[in-house]
């Protein structure tokens, strides 16, 4: 038995192992409708009153987007009223307006980017050395350690805001890296120069926690490069568009404006963002956001001990490891500063260990193939438990989703029945009560469904309001008697 499992295992090609999860990936996609904040960016965001994401807002304000025009006039409202997340939202509000299925075919793709990615931003390596070890880590670290799964993976709006932009940062990273191993020096500046310069932009201008430490990853890059001599025009260009890009974002007057609409003052009125810093509020982060996201992501650091036990191979892969897991840190001592720490914005302090796991087990994979090699019973039990484990949450996921997209389908129909009502009444979305137990957030739970992404017995609830606006009903409500 062992030694079949064992055969199986090593005949299976990397590809078929990624082709497999992709797929599983891309119908994890189509299952998931739009919700929550993805109905609110179906309008043009309306500026001059509350926006579209407050409750009590005015449905007749409301307009559908529908060309790219309305986009930049969207955005260009949001970013001086709300918030400078441009490049997500210019990406959401796209995918919204052209189709939801080009969105899932285009999720995909980028999940396979961000793998490919963090293998050679992690590894140093071509990518005809990927194996499965380093497909998996990726892969299972992904889906076991990163926060709320389905909002910064599946989800419209939260992916273009996670996912996406996390991606944007680590190929900004990538000619960095490359050059910090002194790979990237031959490079025509020519060519590379605009180039950084507008993923610079892009990259800075993705998301906060994110974009602070890749900012700071870069500086500490320059620095080393400058000490190796390998300091090149395309570095300082792609570094000074990528602060241009951080401050665009960190700046927007839509920051201030979202703060004082949220805290009742007047819109004009100066709200500094630090006004609520106190030690409850840092508490308060520290037990709902830093401790489960670092507790997510335990696992990730193994390689990184067992690197720092048997390996330290040299000072600069030590250097680099260091490096990637102090980002990772950094993520969440920055959102311990900020007025909320959800989850869901942990996401990149996991990319940022990955990174850094990837290269300590680069250094201790022909230990570890060798301890295999001496203990292959272990070894191929350990395999085939973890493989069944992931098969059956996997399982467990699909089932939940596809609970949740045949209930979405059933409140369709009725709303289509009743669509001429005064106000059109939907039963609430149930999950399944061992979901929360073995799926946690990696799939739709009750806390996603509180904070949004189900609609609300209040007919004045945004969601509620837009819901309704986007389906032509005059007010629609859930039934809390369910």
């Amino acid at each position: 038995m062992f030694t079949v499992m064992k055969n199986f295992f090593e005949r299976l090609p990397w590809q078929a192992v990624f082709a497999a999860c992709l797929g599983i990936f891309f119908l994890r996609n189509l299952l998931m409708p739009f919700a929550a904040d993805d109905y609110s960016y179906m309008f043009i965001w309306d500026g001059a009153d509350k926006g579209n994401l407050l409750d009590g807002i005015d449905p007749n304000r409301l307009q559908r987007v529908e060309s790219i025009g309305d986009i930049v006039q969207s955005q260009w409202s949001h970013y001086f009223t709300w918030g400078g997340r441009t490049i997500a939202h210019l990406f959401a509000q796209f995918f919204i307006l052209v189709g939801k299925i080009y969105f899932d075919a285009a999720n995909v793709l980028v999940l396979a980017a961000l793998t490919l990615l963090l293998f050679k931003v992690g590894t140093g390596l071509p990518l005809r050395e990927m194996n499965k070890s380093y497909l998996v880590l990726i892969l299972a670290g992904i889906y076991f350690c990163a926060p709320s799964l389905l909002i910064t993976t599946i989800w419209l709006t939260g992916t273009c805001n996670y996912l996406w932009m996390n991606t944007l940062e680590i190929l900004f990273l990538l000619p960095f890296v490359q050059s910090y191993r002194q790979k990237f020096s031959t490079y025509n500046s020519c060519l590379l120069t605009p180039a950084m310069a507008m993923l610079g932009l892009m990259a800075g201008w993705s998301i906060e926690p994110g974009s602070v430490v890749t900012l700071l990853v870069t500086l500490i890059m320059l620095v080393c490069l400058r000490r190796k001599k390998n300091l090149r025009p395309w570095m300082k260009v792609g570094a000074i568009f990528f602060a241009i890009g951080f401050a665009l974002l960190m700046f927007a007057p839509g920051n201030l404006h979202r703060l004082a609409l949220l805290n009742g003052t007047e819109a004009g009125e100066f709200v500094s963002p630090l006004s609520k810093l106190s030690l409850h509020m840092l508490k308060v982060n520290f037990i709902g956001g830093f401790v489960p996201v670092f507790l997510r992501e335990v696992i990730l650091f193994v390689p990184i001990i067992f690197y720092f036990v048997k390996a330290r191979t040299s000072p600069e892969v030590t250097r680099f490891v260091l490096l990637f897991t102090a980002a990772a840190f950094g993520v969440l001592t920055v959102m311990m500063f900020s007025p909320m720490f959800p989850e869901r914005a942990g996401f990149a302090s996991t990319i940022f260990l990955l990174i850094a796991s990837l290269a300590a087990l680069k250094e201790i994979l022909p230990d570890v193939k060798n301890f295999c090699r001496r203990k292959i019973k272990i070894a191929t039990f350990v395999v085939t438990t973890f493989v069944a484990c992931w098969s059956l949450s996997l399982l467990g996921c699909l089932y939940v989703e596809y609970s949740f997209h045949r209930q979405i389908s059933e409140r369709h129909k009725i709303v289509a029945a009743h669509i001429n009502d005064d106000v059109v009444v939907v039963p609430p979305i149930k999950l399944p009560s061992w979901s929360k137990i073995f799926l946690d957030s990696r799939t739709w739970d009750d806390y996603a469904l509180i904070e949004g992404c189900d609609l609300k017995p209040a007919d004045f609830n945004n969601r509620n309001i837009t819901f309704a606006r986007r389906h032509g009903l005059k007010k629609i409500i859930t039934d809390d008697r369910f």
